[in-house]
């Protein structure tokens, strides 16, 4: 077939087949015919997994689940990392549907592949796998588990999926008492290394059931480290704390800006995220004038701070503050510290980084109402490739399709056909909904 089309000039589909408008289970379709021009099955069932899966939470079940078979059908049963993740999908959409019998087979599928797990240290890994998968989704009997920490993870999980169930239909006495076997579970000295997410997971829902005093015996018991984490500005919002979430903010604030005046590596876009963040929370509260006054100190000393490099370092410490002075001052004061962004990012002579630091500008020059800047900006890059990632996921927020099938039909591959989807699909935020 490949010949044939060599022979008459004609270019495959996976190159010029393009949708042309913005609906997005439309694109996943598409995605999934790239991925299935793959030659590589890892490569291609891998990259088809979150297209299937959001094509199912979209509505279309039945339709995902065709590609869970069509891609099952292509896999061997050799590549078993690989189709136990997408036996596992189908058994999770399946779950979602309430197909429990469908949701068996796919996990029989799973199971299946054991045999295949030569060296010693995979022994088991497919049974322990499905077993896991009951576990997480709450359908597991914790008696059934295969050490402790799976007992523990299936209590947590089945006791959050009957506090589910239970609150849809206004059960508040099952949904307490489940709520009672999550706390449980959460603090099981056995199970350390997830007690944080749990914990929160439980906090959450007594915050839901409505309950402060059992948020605050939650709270109390943590010692001070897991308090610190758990009540982070956030999750202090989301339980009505104003007060606490306005003065966590500031602190998290003024810890950043300490580390930013020692810290020697070039980690500090980390700590910079944060006082971000944190501005654009504080902002949000009403404490804009409180807010400006820290970015200014955060401007003033940024040129000391040691580990600070000129080029992506600078390009994203610029990119994030400059979203904070667009919610502190407004977008047009943020232009000139976003096109600093991008200008020192092409600075950057390592290019996956510089590449990186120019992207995220011009995706937030964008988000500011600056489309078509950013789009002109795109088609200067000099990269081939990096030019047709950000001008396709530009050209798709402006819903300029044709412009965009011109570009996307310069592809050079169908996994980098697939890869272009998958992000113009995920950032436009009016294509994701």
């Amino acid at each position: 077939m490949a010949k044939k089309k060599r022979e008459s000039g004609r270019e495959p589909d996976w190159k010029t087949k393009w949708p042309q408008n913005g609906d997005p289970a439309t694109w996943l379709r598409y995605m999934l015919q790239k991925c299935e021009a793959m030659e590589d099955d890892d490569d291609a069932a891998d990259r088809a997994h979150l297209p299937i899966g959001h094509l199912a939470r979209l509505g279309n079940e039945a339709e995902a689940i065709r590609w869970v078979n069509r891609f099952l059908k292509r896999l061997p049963r050799t590549l078993v990392l690989t189709t136990v993740r997408m036996a596992e999908l189908g058994a999770k959409i399946s779950l979602d549907a309430g197909n429990l019998k469908r949701m068996e087979k796919y996990l029989a599928i799973a199971e299946s592949t054991e045999p295949f797990n030569k060296r010693k240290c995979d022994k088991g890994f497919s049974n322990w796998s499905v077993r896991d998968f009951r576990a997480e989704n709450g359908i597991l009997d914790p008696q059934d588990a295969l050490d402790e920490k799976q007992r523990i993870k299936a209590k947590f999980w089945r006791a959050m999926r009957q506090f589910r169930k239970a609150m849809a239909v206004r059960k508040r006495n099952d949904a307490r008492r489940a709520l009672v076997d999550m706390e449980e579970a959460a603090r099981d000295p056995e199970e350390q290394s997830s007690q944080q997410v749990y914990l929160e997971f439980v906090v959450r829902c007594y915050a839901e059931f409505k309950d402060a005093e059992a948020v605050k015996r939650c709270l109390r018991r943590l010692d001070k480290d897991d308090r610190e984490q758990l009540l982070d500005c956030d999750n202090l919002l989301r339980l009505g704390m104003k007060r606490e979430a306005i003065a966590r903010a500031k602190r998290d604030i003024a810890e950043a800006l300490e580390e930013l005046a020692t810290i020697d590596n070039p980690n500090i876009h980390f700590p910079a995220d944060q006082i971000s963040r944190s501005l654009q929370l504080l902002a949000g509260q009403g404490e804009k004038l409180s807010a400006k006054r820290w970015l200014q100190r955060a401007l003033k000393e940024m040129p000391t701070w040691p580990g600070l490099e000129y080029g992506w370092m600078t390009s994203a410490v610029y990119n994030s503050f400059a979203k904070a002075m667009a919610v502190v001052d407004g977008p047009k004061a943020a232009e000139q510290m976003l096109d600093q962004a991008i200008a020192d990012g092409h600075l950057e002579k390592r290019p996956g980084f510089g590449k990186a630091a120019v992207n995220s500008a011009l995706d937030f020059k964008a988000d500011l109402g600056q489309l078509e800047e950013a789009i002109e900006d795109a088609r200067k890059l000099r990269s081939p490739a990096q030019r047709r990632h950000q001008l396709g996921k530009l050209l798709a927020r402006a819903g300029r399709w044709n412009e965009l099938r011109e570009v996307l039909s310069q592809v050079a591959s169908p996994k980098e056909a697939a890869d272009l989807i998958w992000w113009i699909i995920e950032l436009p935020a009016d294509a994701a909904e």
